[in-house]
């Protein structure tokens, strides 16, 4: 499936490294967006279908607007009408900030579905493809990737994909002010402890932080290696399930599968961060540093992973009803699930999307009323 997407190459990167965590990247020349994408996991075998699924799911993202247009996927509609009619509100979905807002302006919607309730949801189609075409692209949220995602079939992709938008959301209340917690290296399940072991024993240091949530287990991840002043040399991860210790390995082989694309020279944003660096300085990028460093190793409070909130492992249709039932419990009353046309059969792909998930990053800069309102009690305070 990937060779018809486009993908002539899918190598094996985790050599490059000392760490031993398996790490692949796979090649898409006629990529929009992003030529390598990378996958990682326990074993090579993870990693390697890591990054096929990367690359299937953005080459489908990339294509589907066309199949999408003719099969009555899109309809063009004001955003006064959307609402009206019981949709989501511009603001809900977290427009970037400084934006314009013209709720008359008629722009491209498409039909996804909400999972609660299996009616339908409109969607922006700017935030369903990606990258997304200039004549659908409206300019008030920009093209990410964020809930996109893929599986072998539609709860495991949809469940995939919630899991990402939920951490954005936790992600983008960490840059307003940080509410982590430090978890104790000792007392690490098995296999997150293997990882973090292996990433000891290279001679790297490494943090493990807790991002408090009732909607799921949440982790930052920073990988330090002393050997080298730059900024750069600090690599991050982050994860975000229900079941906490395959959250604590996503972010773990994310802050791992980080580093090594650095190594590979394979990052996309490599230049736009080296760039970023550069205009820092001496004295100012050794700050930088140290301010990031001292962050994630901020001893207390800290927390035994055992007293973190968890749920017992099983399948993803199951998993995915339990989240979907906090969701409804914390605010999220409607998910959305876009399913792109089958272009990957037999994998499915979908693009989930939650109004009132925030998602702001420094680069993304998108706001909601929730981050919002935190931000004007901050502000306050």
């Amino acid at each position: 499936m990937a060779r018809g997407l486009g993908v002539t190459r899918c190598a094996e990167t985790t050599r490059l490294d000392r760490v031993g965590i398996p790490v692949h990247s796979a090649t898409r020349p006629g990529a929009a967006v992003v030529i390598v994408t990378a996958g990682k996991g326990g074993t090579a075998e993870e990693s390697r279908a890591g990054a096929l699924m990367e690359a299937i799911e953005q080459a489908v993202a990339e294509r589907s607007a066309p199949f999408a247009a003719e099969r009555g996927d899109l309809r063009w509609a004001s955003p006064r009408a959307i609402a009206s009619a019981g949709g989501p509100t511009l603001g809900s979905l977290c427009p970037v900030l400084g934006r314009g807002l013209d709720v008359d302006r008629k722009m491209a919607w498409v039909r996804a579905e909400e999972l609660n309730s299996g009616e339908e949801l409109p969607v922006p189609a700017e935030l369903v493809f990606h990258p997304c075409p200039e004549e659908l692209r409206v300019g008030i949220w920009g093209s990410t990737t964020t809930g996109l995602a893929s599986g072998n079939d539609f709860d495991e992709a949809m469940l995939h994909g919630l899991c990402e938008v939920l951490e954005r959301d936790a992600l983008s209340f960490e840059t307003l002010s940080s509410s982590s917690i430090l978890v104790k290296a000792e007392q690490l399940p098995a296999e997150p402890a293997a990882l973090a072991g292996k990433i000891r024993a290279a001679g790297l240091r490494v943090w493990l932080r807790w991002i408090p949530s009732a909607l799921g287990a949440c982790f930052s991840c920073l990988i330090v290696d002393d050997d080298l002043a730059s900024p750069l040399a600090c690599s991050g991860g982050y994860g975000f399930h229900p079941v906490a210790a395959i959250a604590a390995v996503r972010a773990l082989s994310e802050a791992a599968q980080s580093r090594l694309t650095y190594i590979q020279g394979a990052r996309d944003d490599l230049d736009e961060a080296t760039a970023f660096i550069d205009s820092l300085g001496a004295e100012r990028e050794a700050r930088y540093r140290a301010e990031l460093v001292a962050g994630f190793a901020r001893a207390a409070p800290a927390v035994s992973f055992c007293d973190i909130p968890t749920s017992e492992p099983a399948g993803p249709r199951d998993m995915l009803g339990n989240l979907l039932d906090r969701c409804r419990r914390h605010g999220f009353e409607r998910v959305g699930a876009y399913r792109y046309p089958p272009l990957a059969e037999p994998f499915a792909v979908v693009r989930v999307c939650v109004p009132f998930a925030e998602h702001f990053t420094q680069t993304t800069r998108r706001v909601g009323p929730r981050l919002a309102e935190e931000a004007e009690r901050a502000a306050r305070s």
